[in-house]
C-alpha cells in the first residue's frame, strides 16, 4: 500500500455465494482508487487464519475447506 500513501482509497466487501463447508460465509473485499483495482483479499468466517489471496479459492475448493 505505500504507493498509494495520501490517496484516498475504497474498499468493498462483497458477500460470496460460495460457503465453507461448515455453512459459515466468505467475503472478498477488493481495494479500488478511482476506477482502478489495486488489490484484495478474501475472509472466511470463522477461519484462522481467517483471511486469504483471493488466487487461492481454488486450492482452498480443493482442499475442501469451501464448497461452489
Amino acid at each position: 500500500m505505500k504507493p498509494y500513501v495520501n490517496e484516498e482509497i475504497y474498499i468493498t466487501t462483497y458477500l460470496l455465494n460460495e460457503k465453507q463447508k461448515t455453512g459459515k460465509k466468505m467475503y472478498a473485499n477488493i481495494y479500488q482508487i478511482n476506477e482502478n483495482i489495486i488489490g484484495g483479499y478474501g475472509n472466511l468466517e470463522g477461519w484462522v487464519p481467517g483471511v486469504f489471496s483471493l488466487k487461492d479459492k481454488e486450492r482452498l475448493i480443493n482442499e475442501g475447506t469451501i464448497i461452489k
